[in-house]
């Protein structure tokens, strides 16, 4: 058999070939995965919409077929419940390499004597990450025990503060859109709002602060309210100055600043730049059609008188 490859600059997925190649595994299954790796990130895929958009397998077989990659270590399923609000939801994670001795999905806890404040043992089969990490000693500080460093004193009125609020809260809830690990629950976004709404107040951009939060983050992201706060107080940038755009003139011209000038009198007031009205006069102006022969013709007669003297 001979194997035809075609290069491509786009739209083309990696798959090693340890998957494609896993006699373990059935064709479904590394169909599945194959389809599944080359899906966007936070794409949503259930094994209902995996049968209806892929006739010929059935529910049954996609389901099958994705119990054989949990059990590879390929795919795996989180449960996560919100502590606020009670709302339980379910995630799915699809790897190209078997996660076996270092899962996603932390190990169950061993059964013991129950202790004040120890949750206990989930039932078979749930996967609750962010309880489980609740226990252990974080190794980023709490929401509650970030300290808001205060703003520094700028001139400014209280809508623009509240503006901030509001964008750093919209900020905050998009983070979700780009990792779907970064949910934040709405108690979790006003308590990290304050972080955000400082950067604002330092000049950063919408950007920046996304990126800042988003980039490098580890494989496994068990408190996102912490990681996010942990980011946003050890990356917080320093304030930035902010230029003055209009001039401070005694008439009130409104006029903008000089480039390079930050303070004091626009350059009509100091008399160093002519004002419009001069400008205007003083501009050149289209010729008269009929006017400009005669005045060629004038220097040139002045021209000759002056080569025959």
């Amino acid at each position: 058999m001979r194997i035809h490859r075609t290069r491509h600059d786009r739209d083309f997925t990696v798959v090693p070939n340890a998957l494609a190649r896993n006699r373990k595994l059935s064709f479904t299954a590394r169909g599945v995965a194959v389809h599944l790796i080359s899906l966007l990130d936070g794409a949503q895929e259930t094994v209902r919409t995996l049968a209806d958009r892929n006739p010929g397998v059935g529910r049954k077989g996609v389901a099958n077929a994705l119990d054989e990659l949990v059990a590879a270590g390929y795919y795996f399923r989180f449960t996560i419940r919100d502590t606020d609000t009670g709302q339980v939801w379910t995630e799915t994670a699809i790897h190209d390499t078997p996660q076996m001795e270092d899962s996603p999905v932390p190990a169950s806890p061993a059964p013991g004597d129950p202790a004040p404040g120890n949750a206990g043992t989930l039932p078979t089969g749930v996967k609750d990450p962010v309880s489980k990490d609740l226990g252990k000693t974080p190794s980023l500080p709490s929401v509650d025990q970030v300290q808001t460093p205060a703003p520094p004193a700028r001139e400014g009125s209280n809508k623009a503060s509240q503006d901030h609020a509001l964008e750093a809260a919209r900020i905050l809830s998009r983070l979700e859109a780009v990792d779907f690990r970064l949910r934040l629950s709405r108690r979790q976004t006003q308590a990290l709002a304050p972080l955000a709404a400082q950067w604002l107040q330092n000049g950063a951009s919408v950007a920046e602060i996304t990126d800042a939060v988003v980039q490098g983050l580890p494989a496994k992201v068990y408190a996102p309210a912490k990681l996010v706060a942990d980011r946003l107080v050890r990356k917080l940038p320093a304030p930035r100055r902010a230029w003055a755009q209009y001039a401070d003139c005694s008439d009130g011209c409104g006029r903008v600043l000089p480039a390079g000038q930050d303070s004091g009198i626009c350059g009509v007031c100091a008399g160093v730049v002519p004002a419009p009205a001069v400008r205007e006069l003083t501009a050149d102006r289209t010729p008269d059609p009929a006017v400009a022969p005669a005045a060629d013709g004038i220097r040139a007669a002045l021209k000759a008188r002056r080569s025959a003297a």
